[in-house]
């Protein structure tokens, strides 16, 4: 049997992110500083834009938001979400590290637009940050939760 149209779920948005741990397995967040989220912590991540394959948009928020270069390592998931209004997001992250002169981080950016602040939490911060309704959404925490399975060697590494 041939699935026709009706069995097609368009997705008109996509947003692409990354994922980086340092080496005391510290998650990197930006603290959200746009009007229905401000406050709130998420992964680097945006909007892919028209033509723009998701690993280079998520290389590109990640620069913006952070001021740092980072080489994707491996795609954590792709996840469907929906935003407030019902719209629905096709969500992309990454598993990255910081590339550059040997490797050390740049200064972060001066921070006046879509984020406040950035800073790295442990593990078990993520999860507080969760459990108070701090986290953007869900899909940050399966995000950090396939990064964390995947440096702690319980998921196939590159």
């Amino acid at each position: 049997m041939q699935y026709g149209e009706t069995f097609h779920l368009p997705v008109p948005h996509r947003a692409a992110g990354i994922v980086l741990l340092n080496a005391a397995g510290e998650v990197l967040l930006v603290r959200e500083n746009k009007p229905g989220s401000a406050g709130l912590w998420h992964i680097p991540s945006g909007t892919v834009e028209p033509g723009e394959h998701p690993q280079d948009a998520a290389v590109r928020e990640a620069y913006e938001e952070t001021g740092l270069t980072v080489r994707p390592l491996r795609l954590l998931d792709v996840l469907l979400g929906r935003f407030p209004d019902g719209g629905l997001v096709q969500r992309f992250a990454w598993l990255a590290e910081v590339v550059g002169d040997g490797g050390a981080p740049t200064p972060l950016p001066e921070f006046a637009g879509e984020v406040r602040e950035a800073r790295s939490f442990s593990r078990d911060e993520v999860r507080g940050l969760y459990e108070r309704g701090e986290l953007r959404m869900y899909h940050t925490k399966l995000f950090i939760d396939a990064a964390y399975a995947q440096w702690e060697g319980t998921a196939p590494r590159t």
